[in-house]
């Protein structure tokens, strides 16, 4: 068993549940890794109350350990898999992701071609050329993507532009220890390397150690940089959080230039946005020839069955939509707690449970259509949290709870991240009030606050929660009796 943090587990876990929503997984640990050019796989070992699973990461997918017994098999199928399946141009956006530094990954991967094909010291003083080559070409495409320096030195100066550079991107005390390391990386790759291509003793040890060097270094370098150049800040500024991603797009006003800002997965913060590239005179990360066709495998997923010969084929699908999955677990924390009130809107909701929703506080300060206040899980970054209720949908529905909830006019679409009532991390769909419409001197009217309560008492939210956050907000008579009447109608009915 390897060791694994609470993050990786719990995202190990989200992934398998999402994927087999239909199982419990009752062990899981992580078993083996490995790496290959430069992508790391773990092997994980999921025990659930019906079968057993492989979770393989870097490109993750879970395997039937029915079908792949043999775990060194499983992950052979994965990687063939992950580096056969066609890309998309959504991928090949992520492959863009490491612009500017594709000739310096690209050096990289040369260079530990030429570690596992070394058998003499002219070979292992070659890899050392190799890595000194990888360096020179980190500092070239530095140099070339941003003005570090009025003075700046010779171009082929490492030592120098490593100085430049650290202190450029690491400055003041408060950084001297991160500048140190960073600065003591490259330095340390640039020395070995320069002592093995010099060499008359090396041995295959040093090559593997000058190409561990280098990559390291180069890596660490690379996205310090890269994190620089497009403006992402350490952690988000609204929430707080670090799970800050890369969010791509492109400008009506300039439709050639491909657009990247920093995208808050938590709370959906966005940054500035930057130009990465000139997609008119780009070259292609993956170019292909020959003709395309739609024959391709499909496998079930969660992978319970793989298609023999002779068996019929799958149709090809058709006109398929781009996009994230659907979610199809939604996150209520006001009157959609009431199941009969969301039943009306989604008929085939099913509670899940309870969930919390960590960082967030609940209020009434959303303006509705009606002028009066309704719920809004509002980011407070302290010790605050939302509890609500989890349920489950049909994906077709999604369109009329967007409706519902007035996304566009009132509320926005976000994944969140909620702990359910097992203590699990679960990313789930939820909607909060824009900021254009929230309004702290609002209140709820007497029908809508009875709505909240209902679903609150429904679904056994804790008893303390429900008497500080909702039963201790002042409401008022809503002046439509018509409605008045209608709402009351609806939360009586048995659904």
């Amino acid at each position: 068993m390897l060791k694994a943090t609470e993050e990786e587990i719990e995202k190990v876990r989200e992934y398998f549940e999402w994927q087999a929503p239909d199982l419990e997984v009752t062990f899981m640990q992580k078993v083996y890794s490995e790496a290959i050019l430069n992508t790391g796989h773990d092997v994980w070992d999921i025990h659930t109350n019906k079968d057993r699973w492989w979770v393989i990461t870097g490109g993750t997918n879970l395997y039937s350990q029915e079908q792949f017994p043999n775990m060194d098999l499983a992950l052979t199928f994965h990687i063939g898999l992950i580096l056969r399946i066609p890309r998309t141009e959504e991928q090949q956006q992520d492959d863009l992701r490491i612009l500017p530094f594709g000739p310096v990954f690209d050096k990289m991967e040369e260079a530990g071609i030429a570690v596992t094909q070394s058998h003499n010291l002219t070979d292992y003083q070659a890899v050392g050329v190799r890595c000194r080559e990888v360096l020179l070409e980190l500092i070239s495409v530095v140099q070339d993507a941003a003005m570090w320096t009025e003075t700046p030195p010779q171009r082929a100066n490492f030592r120098a532009w490593t100085e430049v550079i650290c202190n450029n991107l690491l400055p003041g005390d408060t950084n001297k220890e991160r500048r140190g390391a960073l600065k003591g990386a490259l330095e340390s790759a640039w020395t070995f390397s320069n002592w093995l291509t010099h060499s008359k003793s090396a041995t295959w040890i040093d090559a593997d150690m000058a190409h561990s060097l280098t990559q390291h270094a180069s890596g660490m370098a690379s996205s310090l940089i890269l994190r620089e150049l497009r403006g992402v800040p350490e952690e988000c500024p609204n929430c707080g959080s670090p799970h800050l991603e890369p969010e791509q797009g492109e400008n009506t006003a300039a439709p050639s230039v491909l657009w990247e800002r920093p995208c808050c997965a938590d709370c959906g913060w966005t940054g500035r946005p930057v130009p990465v590239l000139d997609i008119e005179n780009g070259q292609p990360i993956i170019t292909r020839e020959g003709e395309e066709s739609d024959e391709h495998g499909i496998m079930t997923v969660p992978l319970r069955r793989i298609l023999k010969p002779g068996d019929p084929p799958i149709e090809p699908l058709k006109k398929i939509e781009t996009g994230p999955p659907e979610p199809v677990v939604y996150f209520a924390y006001g009157s959609n707690m009431s199941t009969v009130r969301l039943r009306k809107r989604m008929p085939s909701c099913k509670p899940l449970g309870i969930a919390t929703l960590p960082g967030y506080a609940l209020r009434f300060h959303k303006r509705g259509m009606d002028k009066s206040g309704k719920c809004n899980a509002f980011a407070s970054g302290n010790d605050n949290t939302v509890i609500g209720v989890l349920f489950s949908f049909d994906p077709a529905e999604r369109a009329k709870l967007d409706e519902a909830e007035g996304v566009g006019s009132g509320y926005e679409h976000v994944m969140v991240t909620v702990i359910n009532d097992k203590g699990r991390r679960r990313k789930v769909l939820t909607y909060l009030a824009a900021p254009d419409y929230i309004d702290d001197s609002l209140r709820p009217y007497g029908w809508y606050k009875d709505f909240v309560l209902a679903g609150g008492n429904e679904h056994g939210l804790p008893p303390e929660y429900i008497a500080q956050y909702i039963q201790s907000v002042e409401a008022i008579e809503d002046p439509n009796k018509t409605r008045d009447k209608k709402q009351r109608a609806s939360l009586e009915s048995p659904g």
